[in-house]
């Protein structure tokens, strides 16, 4: 009995984490970041003010628009090239940079995408 609980929990274990197959359709479009966290049941998350527009020209549009009455600037805008390849979402980790990180979708739905880049998962709402 306890064999068949830990394999049915194991099973469980990798399904709560499988990974969803992008397509480019699926991203395009305008995200809202809801949080950040380093751990992807959201432990900890840092709620973030940021949109990512997905065109389909292959670019990426971010928006951060920042709250504390110190920032240097209130809103911050980069553009960045990005592609879907094989299910998962390539993109350059900053502007003008050769650098491209893989990001894999562990959630997905009609309004909901949960993006696991590296060493941070994106906790997003389609607008």
């Amino acid at each position: 009995m306890r064999l068949t609980s830990a394999l049915l929990f194991l099973g469980m274990t990798f399904t709560a984490h499988a990974e969803v197959k992008l397509t480019e359709n699926d991203i395009l479009g305008v995200w809202q970041i809801d949080s950040e966290s380093t751990s992807s049941d959201g432990t900890h998350a840092k709620k973030l003010n940021s949109t990512w527009n997905f065109l389909k020209d292959g670019t990426m549009e971010g928006i951060t628009i920042d709250s504390d009455v110190n920032a240097r600037s209130p809103e911050m805008r980069a553009s960045i090239t990005y592609s879907v390849e094989n299910g998962k979402l390539i993109k350059q980790t900053m502007p003008g940079r050769s650098k491209f990180e893989t990001c894999t979708a562990v959630e997905k739905n009609d309004q909901k995408m949960t993006l696991e880049c590296t060493n941070v998962y994106y906790f997003m709402t389609k607008k």
